[in-house]
């Protein structure tokens, strides 16, 4: 669908549901769901308000609305996340899942990714792309703490790399942070055309983007106390 196309379905949309809230018998999910087309995030379409998104994600329970933020908790297999929805202009432009603290496995993000997505189109220093007609999809996960509980010995394949698996480092506990994110691209081309892209993003979108990441740390036990190293 051309950008002309999703235009009008969305005035048309916008058109509908202030007819049927002039007349007092508007129920916001029934129109949401007769005029979904394609969504671009979950039960959402870009240029969604609040009030549309707050209808399509019913039975939420919503964590956080503030200024133009929505934050609802989530999990994906068993990883607890966060899905965050912004706003421009009371547009919605970005969404997307992240963890709001590093925890266990939340590099099965990228996993799941992939399974729903298929082979991303590009795969980045810091993560993969999704290029698809309207949105751009970003998935990375990284180790943002490392307890390292100081064993004397590490494994290595030495002589039978070619048959063992690859085994962490005993002691070794890493915890995880991660962002799945969905992007309009039209946003995404329009950060292209100023002059300073990240004053246009707001915190969450920054973390949406991947351009904003929780500082490493590693933390490292010995005999004779514990030192932690930010990275």
């Amino acid at each position: 669908m051309n950008k002309y196309n999703s235009l009008r379905e969305f005035e048309k949309t916008l058109l509908l549901v202030s007819v049927l809230l002039s007349l007092g018998c508007a129920n916001l999910g029934e129109v949401l769901s007769s005029n979904s087309g394609a969504y671009h995030f979950r039960k959402t379409r870009w240029g969604y308000t609040q009030e549309m998104v707050l209808a399509s994600e019913q039975g939420k329970r919503l964590h956080l609305r503030k200024g133009n933020t929505l934050i609802y908790n989530h999990r994906i297999n068993d990883i607890p996340l966060k899905i965050v929805y912004t706003f421009k202009e009371k547009r919605l432009r970005a969404a997307g899942y992240i963890t709001d603290q590093p925890v266990k496995n939340a590099n099965k993000i990228i996993d799941q990714s992939v399974r729903e997505l298929g082979e991303p189109t590009q795969i980045l220093n810091d993560g993969m792309l999704w290029l698809q007609d309207a949105t751009l999809v970003y998935s990375n996960a990284y180790a943002s703490r490392v307890n390292d509980a100081g064993a004397q010995y590490t494994f290595s394949g030495g002589i039978l790399s070619h048959v063992l698996e690859p085994r962490e480092t005993p002691g070794v506990v890493k915890r995880w942070d991660g962002v799945w994110a969905y992007i309009d691209q039209n946003f995404y081309k329009e950060l292209h055309e100023v002059n300073l892209p990240l004053d246009e993003l707001s915190f969450y979108e920054k973390l949406l983007f991947g351009v904003l990441k929780r500082r490493s740390i590693y933390t490292y036990y010995s005999g004779s106390g514990q030192f932690s190293i930010p990275r």
